[in-house]
């Protein structure tokens, strides 16, 4: 997913799910060969804007493969609750999300 258009489609997807307040947020992750990254993303919304090569992206969402497959296989750009991001192969690799963190009246941050 194009950068920008991951921008336009955060704020139609917070107002989709009753949020009009909500903060973006660059990630990135090196991932080590053959290595595995797993967190908690409730009440985000994590967006594929870079893969690399090997990476497996499986959330509560569905799941992004950037890699040979077989059949028929989800091909999701939008991934959130429990998220694994596994290296399938023997050099590192980069991932980079835009966090989409949604956000209440009652949640203690700033606007």
């Amino acid at each position: 997913m194009q950068e920008e258009f991951a921008i336009q489609y955060a704020d139609r997807r917070a107002k989709e799910r009753g949020y009009d307040s909500y903060r973006i947020v660059y990630r990135e992750f090196v991932i080590p060969a053959e290595g595995m990254l797993k967190f908690h993303a409730n009440n985000e919304l994590w967006l594929i804007t870079h893969i690399g090569w090997g990476l497996i992206v499986k959330s509560d969402y569905g799941r992004h493969e950037h890699w040979y497959t077989q059949g028929i296989v989800e091909n999701s750009y939008e991934h959130g609750d429990h998220i694994e991001i596994r290296n399938a192969r023997d050099e590192q690799a980069t991932i980079r999300f835009l966090q989409v963190i949604l956000k209440t009246k009652d949640d203690g941050s700033k606007t």
